[in-house]
């Protein structure tokens, strides 16, 4: 029923815009245009006209064309609802009457007419609230029932999986059965021999008790003769423990007397070496003079040599120079020789003066 409304509505709509369309392409006066649609939506699909309605559908003019044109609509419509009873014969007051019970007749129709529209409408509407109600009740049911088929469906899935996990577990249980089955038989036939193989222990273990117990009697006599040998070796070692104390009493005495000697004695030392030390003090300050002193005769004697090397130089160039004078009298040179002789216990004398000063170094 709903769709059915909508669907006629829809059509009614279309149907209106095409006449609109053929009244624009006839008429270009806007106000005419304006007044012909308000008497097409009135008269023909039964709709009030307003001046928002006209203009969406028209678009032509100012918002003041349509509000114009349905006023100018109105009047026209009232001044056509009254009746004229135009009789010649009756009087004027009686027409008049007649045309206003006329115009009564017109407008209680037209109310009659408008109340059974209103209730046609509210019925419509009705049935209309009823169908979309039970649309939207089918909706949720649909969508219940499809969530309803995927949970299902889901829930399928999983117990499928679930039942080919348990067939695999049960397989796999069936599986480890067979084998505690046969472990179980086998630990029965191990038990059993391990039955024999504790009967047979035992009475070796009874035989192996029996000796031990022989053995442990034997060990209990040879324990109290070492236990005997044992206290009298403790009392050799008491008294020999006594006398090793009286001997580390008399060492210990000994090493304190040993003691005191060496503190005097080495009081004594101390003593030596401090006037010891004394002594090599003033030694070395007096070997520091005396290499002092020798320093001073050293470069005494460094320059003794040094004036005696000069001096030796200059005999020898007056020497040159004398012999050179006496050339051309005396032939021979053996003079010259005898000065060289002459000259050499002085050389001597001085080395033997500079090995002496090496030797007091």
């Amino acid at each position: 029923m709903y769709y059915v409304v909508l669907s006629t509505r829809w059509i009614d709509h279309m149907s209106l815009e095409n006449d609109i369309e053929a009244l624009r392409e006839r008429i270009s006066d806007t106000q005419t245009l304006y007044r012909e649609v308000c008497g097409l939506m009135f008269f023909r699909y039964g709709e009030t006209p307003t001046a928002n309605k006209l203009y969406q559908l028209v678009r032509k003019g100012s918002m003041s064309a349509p509000a114009k044109a349905l006023r100018d609509f109105w009047d026209e419509m009232r001044e056509k609802s009254r009746v004229d009873v135009g009789q010649p014969d009756l009087p004027a007051e009686v027409a008049a009457a007649a045309g206003a019970l006329a115009a009564q007749l017109w407008r209680l129709s037209l109310r009659a007419a408008d109340d059974s529209l209103a209730e046609l409408r509210v019925d419509a509407q009705a049935a209309v609230d009823a169908a979309q109600l039970q649309v939207r009740e089918a909706g949720v049911r649909v969508e219940s029932a499809e969530a309803a088929q995927r949970e299902a469906n889901v829930r399928s899935d999983e117990l499928r999986l679930q039942l080919g996990a348990l067939e695999s577990q049960l397989a796999e249980q069936r599986a480890t059965n067979a084998e505690l089955r046969e472990q179980l038989a086998a630990a029965r036939s191990e038990a059993s021999t391990a039955a024999t193989a504790l009967c047979d222990t035992r009475r070796d273990f009874s035989l192996e008790l029996e000796k031990l117990r022989e053995s442990l009697a034997q060990n209990e006599q040879r324990l109290v003769a070492a236990e005997r040998r044992a206290l009298l070796e403790i009392e050799t070692e008491r008294s020999s423990a006594s006398r090793a104390r009286a001997e580390l009493q008399r060492a210990n005495d000994h090493i304190r007397g040993l003691e005191t000697a060496h503190q005097k004695e080495r009081d004594t030392l101390r003593d030596d070496l401090a006037g010891t030390k004394t002594r090599l003090a003033a030694s070395s300050t007096r070997c520091s003079e005396l290499e002092e002193g020798l320093r001073l005769r050293d470069e005494e004697l460094d320059r003794a040599l040094a004036t005696a090397v000069d001096l030796r130089r200059r005999l020898e160039f007056l020497s040159v120079k004398l012999d050179t004078g006496r050339a051309p009298t005396h032939p021979t040179t053996k003079a010259p020789r005898r000065r060289n002789r002459a000259a050499r216990p002085f050389i001597l004398s001085t080395k033997f003066s500079m090995m002496s000063l090496q030797r007091k170094r």
